[in-house]
């Protein structure tokens, strides 16, 4: 179906990412399915974020392939090094992003992915990505400096 690989946390690191992820996710209203049930639709637990929402990329061209094959599932998450995605919205393409900073895991932006891949503007996935994963705090990131 898909032409890229990914593959689950493995590592003592990527579970406990992944863990501290979906802790973070589950805070999120979106991703949890709350905002969803609100809206009078039936979420269960498979079709919203989970545990075993997680994958793991190892490359950017394959997380490019990633983002932009579209209609991920609501609470789809994918990490990328230091970096984790959570899709917002079932059949979507706006994806939490958290990353960890070293000395602590934070939200800190929400992206949409295809969408920056789509306008094919250069090379603005890589740049973006690069940027995301150069900061070092989350104020570096807004442009606020430490």
């Amino acid at each position: 179906m898909f032409d890229f690989k990914t593959r689950k946390p493995t590592t003592p690191e990527e579970i406990a990412f992944k863990d501290k992820c979906y802790t973070i996710g589950m805070q999120n209203g979106w991703c949890n399915g709350e905002f969803a049930r609100q809206d009078g639709n039936f979420i269960v637990e498979e079709d919203r974020l989970n545990p075993n929402s997680f994958v793991v990329i190892d490359d950017p061209e394959t997380l490019k392939k990633f983002f932009k094959s579209g209609n991920w599932c609501l609470g789809q998450g994918v990490i990328y090094q230091n970096l984790c995605f959570i899709n917002q919205i079932n059949g979507g393409d706006e994806w939490l992003t958290i990353k960890d900073f070293g000395n602590e895991i934070r939200k800190f932006e929400s992206i949409s992915w295809k969408l920056i891949i789509d306008r094919d503007l250069g090379e603005e996935f890589e740049r973006y990505l690069d940027r995301l994963l150069k900061i070092k705090s989350v104020k570096e990131y807004y442009g606020r400096g430490d």
